[in-house]
């Protein structure tokens, strides 16, 4: 018997393995083996199993054989061999890495099989606590959800309906009501003998929504996974999962590989997030869509959650794949929507009607959210000679500008790599360079000096990256009203309710609309309907959105106004469809 064995290698291709005969009764796809691979030995896991005359063994002078098994059965659940293929002819990914990243550091552990004893009852996860009230909107939505969790796919649900479409879209900004759904969900599925996986795109997320699940679950049901934790968290959270101990994981992309028992319910908060693709190392992989594809295994009810759901999704919801839920929108505190033509103020960075905007809201005694389009101090610093910029050695894309104790880098976006700011061009020796774009530090930095009776602060990924606590703070002093004017990029609009708030304002906010990329548009609308979602939920009167861009042309401005997200998606999916691209290709 010759097995195909996928080695945990950057290498797209697997490798012939004899089965000696005595080993042969216990093989099977999907178990893991220990064999020597060059000159020493790795674990690989099987893919697929062969007669000896159905493989063309012509090009071999030895073939070498699987030393032994490291399991009796395959340890997960899911199809691994069947995923890792996948992956590979999905994105690319080579498939021994594929299929290591579901055992991760624990790849050549031998555990034993997850235990089949009687588990204990669903309340003994809950604590014994009021659900939180909910309004009647947000009770239809979720009895309308909750009726696919812990079911069969294609069974009843409810009474007669039956389970239609791969996964729901839950559309609507977390402040109306979203998290509380996800409690009703949680419970749902707890409840009935599952497990909840919690998707979040960015760690300051983490902190409120895990405050919200532990009010719910009891410790020992609630795991977190993300990069911060220590060796000893990822093996108690990953061992916990298997075994079906940790009812409810919260975590960043990396948790849909986690090794489910018998996961019932998925969350994907704020879908529509990049971050969400990995395309930094290989394997490349996209987890909404990794998800959808292990929730045919576990008959998952996945919920795709956004305020601005991506183009992906929304054409799910058109092919009648997904289903669209809609939470309720208040319509009593409609904010005004300006848009402010930079074209003629060309060396402005905050134009007069935003900071005059700005000091009247300060006067008042309310608060503002300032975006920038990036964080550091500019997109592109360029030589005024001879237009000489900066680019990355590793990603060949333009360098930014970010200040560290007033010593300006080059900082990449894409892989963080970080270079002095020469004094002279390398090209023609000039002295003087032009920064473009404004970043957050620079944004900072003018408004200090523009309201110098006002606190500013700022709240970014520097700041999240340094410490998930400095970033709380900031959010904490902001929600209690101690800061005046918060500068930050996207995140500060989403999964925050601020009732102080006044004014929202957008500085540079078509940076990347002229991008070689054609989901453009798209991620520049979103982030603007976020910015002015944001605002609904607040206490102020007359609160204004105030929106500043050079292409006030563009026809995401034409609709930017009346905050229409439906009316955006069906012009951008017809486009799409027009140009064949993705996803229609």
């Amino acid at each position: 018997m010759i097995a195909e064995i996928a080695f945990p290698v950057p290498l797209r291709r697997t490798f012939s393995y004899r089965v000696k005969e005595e080993m042969q009764a216990g093989a099977r796809p999907g178990i893991r083996i220990s064999a020597s691979f060059g000159p020493m030995k790795k674990t690989g896991i099987i893919m697929k199993l062969h007669e000896d005359a159905a493989v063309d063994l012509s090009g071999f002078k030895e073939l070498k054989s699987v030393e032994a098994f490291l399991d009796p059965a395959p340890a997960l659940k899911d199809d691994i061999p069947g995923i890792a293929a996948w992956m590979q002819d999905r994105w690319n990914a080579p498939v021994g890495l594929a299929a290591e990243n579901f055992y991760g550091q624990f790849m050549a552990d031998a555990f034993p099989p997850a235990s089949s004893a009687q588990e204990a009852p669903a309340g003994a996860f809950l604590e014994d606590i009021q659900p939180p009230l909910l309004s009647s909107p947000l009770i239809a939505v979720a009895a309308r959800l909750s009726a696919f969790v812990g079911l069969p796919r294609n069974s009843a649900a409810g009474s007669a309906e039956k389970v239609r479409g791969e996964a729901h879209v839950l559309f609507g900004p977390p402040q109306n009501g979203r998290y509380d759904v996800y409690l009703e969900l949680a419970r749902a599925a707890v409840a009935r003998g599952g497990q909840v996986l919690c998707l979040v795109p960015d760690l300051n997320l983490i902190a409120p929504f895990e405050d919200r699940l532990r009010a719910v679950f009891k410790p020992e049901a609630l795991a977190l996974w993300h990069s911060r934790l220590t060796p000893k968290q990822r093996r108690e959270a990953w061992h916990g999962v298997r075994t079906g101990t940790v009812k409810v994981v919260l975590g960043a992309r990396s948790a849909v590989f986690l090794p489910f028992k018998q996961l019932s319910l998925a969350l994907v908060d704020e879908e529509q997030d990049d971050i969400y693709k990995q395309e930094e190392q290989e394997p490349n992989f996209h987890s909404r869509d990794l998800l959808l594809k292990r929730a045919l295994y576990h008959n998952t009810c996945v919920v795709l959650a956004s305020a601005a759901p991506s183009m992906e999704a929304y054409a799910g919801v058109e092919a009648g794949r997904f289903t669209w839920n809609e939470l309720p929108r208040p319509t009593h505190n409609r904010p005004r929507v300006s848009i402010i033509d930079m074209g003629q103020r060309r060396w402005e960075m905050v134009s007069q009607p935003l900071a005059a905007k700005l000091e009247k809201t300060c006067a008042g005694k309310k608060q503002a959210l300032v975006l920038a389009g990036r964080k550091g101090f500019a997109s592109l610093l360029a030589c005024a000679n001879c237009g000489w910029i900066k680019r990355c050695g590793r990603c060949r894309i333009p360098m930014g500008v970010k200040k560290n104790a007033e010593v300006s880098q080059f900082v990449c976006w894409r892989c963080a790599r970080l270079e002095p700011v020469p004094e002279l061009c390398p090209t023609c020796s000039g002295k003087v360079f032009r920064e473009s774009g404004a970043g957050t530090q620079k944004v900072e930095a003018y408004l200090k000096k523009l309201l110098p009776g006002a606190r500013v602060e700022r709240c970014d990924g520097d700041v999240v990256k340094k410490s998930v606590k400095d970033a709380r703070a900031v959010y904490g002093d902001f929600a209690k009203g101690d800061i005046d004017v918060l500068v930050g990029t996207r995140l500060l609009a989403r999964g925050h309710s601020f009732p102080n708030l006044g004014v929202v304002g957008v500085v540079d906010s078509d940076a990347g609309l002229s991008a070689a990329d054609f989901r453009a548009s798209e991620k520049i609308f979103q982030t603007l309907f976020e910015a002015g979602s944001a605002l609904f939920e607040t206490q102020a009167q007359e609160p204004e959105f105030i929106v500043q861009t050079r292409q006030p042309g563009h026809y995401i401005f034409s609709v930017l106004p009346e905050l229409d997200y439906l009316k955006f998606a069906k012009g951008e999916l017809a486009a799409r469809r027009d140009f064949f691209y993705p996803p229609f290709a």
